[in-house]
């Protein structure tokens, strides 16, 4: 049976990833935050029974996206539409790439462990779909087996603290069997934050993200209060400078 992993990759560009992240810590100690998590899980996975594949967007990302993960690995290229649509891209096509079951994950949990993706494809032996949810709401990871039920996905708002209840429901309605792993933390917002300081001080497979934390100023959380009021100080500033000049 081949099984098969992506993680999902943007550019590590300032305005197109960890965008709410940003408007935190400011962009770009977000985007170098995010080249550390990509770092992070590309090299606990390459030692992994399966080895991540990328699911890049834009498509002329992929240089940059390598340099932090290495060239190792399938790169498929996100299309157009919305999150879930370009999730059900990937999973149509997993038949034509001879692919039994798939798993798909977020880059913005770096703590992921290989355990839990190991317990996703376990799940699909019985179950049709596999999900692993995040405290707001949202999924962390999607697994289906082989020419899975795609059309759950279509048309779930994404970003709003409901899209996996949203989905699932569809599911169940649909007679169609759902797992879940343990629930976790996704990091979204400053506030996320707290929940990785913690694994990243704790972990050696977080290294990356350990040390990005503290160059950065932001393992301490007294640091990273003063660098969210000096961001959000410098927008107010903008905007009254901008208001001025109308």
């Amino acid at each position: 049976m081949s099984d098969a992993l992506y993680v999902i990759a943007r550019a590590p560009r300032v305005g197109f990833a960890k965008t709410r992240l940003g408007r935190g810590i400011g962009h770009g100690r977000a985007i170098s935050l995010y080249r550390a998590f990509l770092r992070d899980l590309a090299a606990r996975f390459s030692d992994s029974p399966f080895p991540p594949g990328w699911y890049v967007t834009p498509p002329d990302a992929w240089p940059e996206i390598s340099e932090i993960t290495g060239e190792t690995g399938r790169v498929i290229f996100q299309g157009e539409g919305d999150l879930t649509e370009r999730q059900r891209e990937l999973f149509r096509g997993a038949q034509d790439r001879g692919e039994d079951r798939t798993v798909l994950v977020a880059s913005d949990s770096p703590h992921l462990e290989v355990g839990v993706v190991e317990e996703a494809f376990r799940r699909l032996d019985d179950d049709d779909l596999v999900f692993g949810p995040t405290f707001d709401g949202g999924y962390y990871l999607i697994g289906m087996r082989c020419q899975g039920p795609c059309d759950v996905l279509e048309g779930v708002p994404m970003s709003v603290g409901t899209e996996l209840d949203g989905i699932t429901a569809r599911a169940r309605l649909s007679g169609l069997s759902v797992g879940l792993l343990e629930a976790t933390f996704d990091v979204d917002v400053a506030e996320d934050l707290r929940h990785l300081r913690p694994l990243a001080l704790e972990r050696a497979d977080l290294r990356a993200t350990r040390d990005a934390l503290e160059s950065l100023g932001l393992m301490d959380q007294d640091t990273q209060q003063d660098t969210q009021q000096d961001t959000q100080q410098a927008s107010q500033d903008g905007q009254a400078a901008g208001g001025s000049r109308r």
